[in-house]
């Protein structure tokens, strides 16, 4: 169906779509559609919200987070697809049931958690279900392994490369920024990447925060840890291994951290 596009600063990823077009293409709130910008050939998918007025007919809202890939100026006419399942979620779906998940498999999730092809929904499914069915070893392996794939890697010349990392817990936990600057004076490089806020009141990035600006590209935080040998950062803004904070996200409502996933979360 071909719509006029309107773009809605809206933080989200998605579109609105009126009730009426949704109903013709056969698609419902939360149902996944493809969206494409003609003039640059520039495909997406995204999810759907539908409304009965804020969208009339024959047009399609096209939140902020969206519109940084299609790249669309208001009004131009898109063209908008009812677009398929993601195999990830029978993935999600075989760890529900107890199963076990491959390398190919885990890889699968995790891109598509990346490129946000699943919900915020289908990811939390995901956590509760290895929340539920904790992951083995192998499968802790796996995990790391795609998160650190699906981001950015920092290469230094010089080694060793140090890194302290804590399982979190203890709100006003204070002990990376205490040992961060230690190690670092000693002359070892320790580029240190922190969570927000999981199960407590306040990660070390939030903690860092009351000090230092923690937002850093990778590029940024290789710079300053050759230039003084070290540095704290939240990891969310590095993108390296970014589906680590796309899950802490999910998880901070319940307050859970699941330990094959905490172990990924570290060791990526």
């Amino acid at each position: 169906m071909k719509l006029l596009g309107k773009i809605l600063d809206i933080a989200k990823r998605g579109v609105l779509l009126n009730r009426l077009d949704a109903r013709s293409i056969g698609i419902l709130d939360g149902d996944r559609v493809q969206v494409i910008n003609p003039k640059n050939g520039v495909s997406v998918t995204a999810f759907v919200d539908t409304t009965s007025t804020i969208a009339g007919q024959g047009t399609a809202g096209v939140y902020r987070i969206t519109n940084e890939r299609l790249n669309l100026i208001d009004g131009v006419e898109i063209e908008v697809r009812e677009a398929g399942r993601p195999a990830s979620l029978e993935f999600i779906k075989k760890k529900m049931d107890g199963g076990k998940l491959s390398k190919d498999e885990t890889l699968t999730i995790i891109k598509d958690v990346v490129n946000d092809d699943i919900s915020a929904a289908e990811l939390t499914a995901f956590i509760t279900a290895s929340y539920i069915n904790p992951l083995d070893m192998d499968e802790v392996e796996h995990l790391t392994r795609a998160m650190v794939e699906t981001g950015e890697q920092i290469k230094f010349a010089s080694h060793p490369i140090v890194d302290k990392h804590s399982v979190g817990g203890v709100p006003g936990n204070k002990i990376s920024l205490l040992v961060v600057p230690i190690i670092a004076a000693s002359g070892l490089k320790i580029p240190k990447t922190s969570s927000r806020a999981i199960t407590g009141a306040g990660g070390t990035a939030d903690l860092m925060e009351v000090l230092a600006n923690v937002e850093f590209s990778a590029t940024e935080v290789q710079q300053m840890t050759e230039k003084v040998g070290g540095a704290i950062v939240w990891g969310g803004a590095t993108n390296i291994a970014p589906a680590d904070d796309r899950i802490i996200i999910q998880e901070y409502p319940f307050k859970i951290d699941a330990r094959g996933q905490m172990l990924g979360s570290v060791m990526a």
